[in-house]
């Protein structure tokens, strides 16, 4: 049971998931149609919250001279975790916030497969921002970075926007357990800005997170039993 988490760090969470003592978790009610495909909760709504609260006061801090601060979430993923963060950072005194999107497309209903290297990442919309706009790429999982590569790629050679101005905020970085090495290379250049929890080598939805398209408005994170989908 973790009795103390100190939510301006980097959050770990264990594979049997978040178990605060002195406040109530989120909880799954037994009419929830999708609830026998879930092993357990991995993060509760509220430890999502307080953690966002503290990535906030972080980002307003870093960003305390600019003016007006893009989120380019990447959609569908990352569209409760940018609008959640992106409130947080006004709350807190940060910087004029404008979102616009990435769309791409990967796996589209289907989930990616054990020992499957990876997939190409097509891009089906870009946001409209001007190359000297300071700007925050979020995405929901950093596990093969396939996506936010080729996406930092395109922001450069598209949108004309220098590295410099790009900074990379995850909600979640899978700390997986046998990575490809070319996937382990990318990781290792990546280096993210921000990240909100490190989560075990299992399949999570919720929190905008989804599998095959189910649990993306469960306000927790899960884990969820793989053999529903394979």
């Amino acid at each position: 049971m973790n009795k103390f988490i100190d939510y301006s760090r980097v959050v770990r969470v264990p594979e049997q998931g978040l178990s605060i003592a002195e406040e109530n978790s989120q909880e799954i009610g037994n009419d929830y149609p999708l609830k026998s495909r879930i092993k357990n909760i991995l993060i509760p709504e509220f430890v999502i919250k307080k953690r966002l609260q503290a990535m906030a006061r972080q980002i307003a801090s870093d960003y305390k001279k600019t003016k007006q601060l893009y989120l380019a979430p990447v959609l569908k993923g990352a569209f409760v975790f940018a609008a959640d963060l992106g409130r947080e950072i006004v709350r807190c005194g940060g910087p004029e916030i404008r979102i616009d999107f990435y769309e791409t497309e990967t796996y589209g209903t289907e989930i990616k497969k054990e020992g499957e290297e990876k997939r190409p990442v097509n891009i089906i919309r870009r946001p409209d921002i001007k190359g000297d706009s300071e700007i925050i790429l979020l995405d929901d999982i950093c596990d093969t970075v396939q996506t936010v590569t080729t996406i930092l790629s395109d922001a450069q050679d598209s949108l004309g926007i220098d590295r410099s101005r790009i900074r990379i905020c995850f909600l979640l970085e899978k700390i997986l357990k046998n990575p490809f090495p070319d996937v382990k290379q990318l990781k290792e250049r990546l280096r993210p800005d921000y990240i909100g929890f490190e989560v075990p080598d299992v399949w999570v939805a919720g929190y905008g997170i989804d599998a095959g398209e189910d649990f993306r408005l469960l306000s927790c994170i899960v884990s969820v039993k793989e053999r529903y989908y394979l």
